[in-house]
């Protein structure tokens, strides 16, 4: 049934693909089954609208208009996903509030990302107020990135540091490659979108699953017990994402165009698997985004 579904979700000559070695990952094929550039997705998905989700929540009152780029975060293709139990993304429901735009696309790595700026075919018009960004979480808390960073679970037996457990020097050179890419976003938008303000968020504190591809298998892996080091395991998890949102606060720092959005803590447990939240959570992270853009501040 699955790839039926995929076979029939059509951008006009265009079809999604599932990548089957990347978690919800898909691929956009034109007629000759050729994969789209990432500035091609982008004008697809764009020109494509969404069916039911692209109607408002309420009338778009506020004249406000709002970009966006990155990763699963912001689009996980709703139209497939809803069937393997996907909900909304927070940027699915800021569409109902402003007039909106995304390049985002689940799969696109952080190097493709910043390398190719796909979001460049909205933010080059000058004309949006911000750019919802993210990326660079598949990096660091991805199934793949995780095994390499972390230790195996005997490397240091009797701690309960996180630290203790993790390749630093690995980790910190991921960290400081993820923050020149948000240098250079930033920068890229001082020069060509100067009106055009960055969103960006460190995600939040997920909670691992001893058969989830994203946290449990690498903990697993790495010879970690599920039952026994939980606590552990959870605190590995917040280290990596404090350590997310403390390079980003110093890109916020540096750029007055620049504003972090703190969302740790508003999932609260409320996953759809290990590292997308459910609906009721995106909304509450809409929330947070709405404050800041409607100039309210975050309580």
């Amino acid at each position: 049934m699955y790839a039926d579904i995929l076979e029939a979700t059509v951008l006009n000559n265009t079809r999604y693909e599932k990548d089957p070695n990347r978690c919800l990952a898909y691929h956009v094929l034109d007629d000759t089954r050729a994969p789209l550039s990432q500035e091609q997705v982008a004008v697809e998905w764009s020109a494509s609208g969404k069916g039911d989700d692209a109607q408002a929540i309420r009338v778009r009152r506020s004249p406000m208009r709002v970009c966006a780029g990155g990763d699963s975060w912001i689009n996980v293709v709703i139209e497939v996903s809803r069937y393997l139990g996907y909900n909304k993304t927070f940027f699915d429901i800021l569409e109902g509030y402003y007039q909106t735009a995304s390049s985002a696309w689940p799969g696109h790595s952080f190097d493709d990302m910043i390398s190719e700026k796909p979001f460049r075919v909205h933010v080059d018009t000058g004309v949006y107020d911000y750019l919802v960004f993210s990326g660079g979480g598949n990096e660091v808390l991805g199934g793949v990135a995780l095994t390499k960073i972390l230790k195996d679970r005997s490397a240091a037996l009797g701690s309960d540091q996180p630290e203790d457990f993790l390749q630093m020097d690995r980790l910190e050179a991921i960290l400081e490659k993820l923050k020149d890419g948000y240098v250079e976003v930033a920068e890229y938008l001082r020069k060509r979108a100067p009106r055009t303000q960055l969103l960006v968020h460190g995600y939040d504190y997920p909670v691992a699953q001893s058969d989830g591809p994203w946290f449990g298998r690498p903990f697993v892996k790495r010879n970690f017990r599920f039952e026994a080091d939980k606590e552990l395991i959870t605190g590995i998890l917040h280290y990596l994402v404090d350590r997310f949102y403390g390079f980003l606060q110093e890109v916020d720092d540096q750029y007055p165009n620049v504003t972090l959005v703190d969302i740790r803590n508003v999932v609260r447990g409320r996953w759809t698997d290990e590292f997308h939240p459910d609906l009721d959570a995106s909304k509450d992270i809409a929330g947070f985004y709405r404050n800041v853009i409607d100039g309210y501040p975050i309580v």
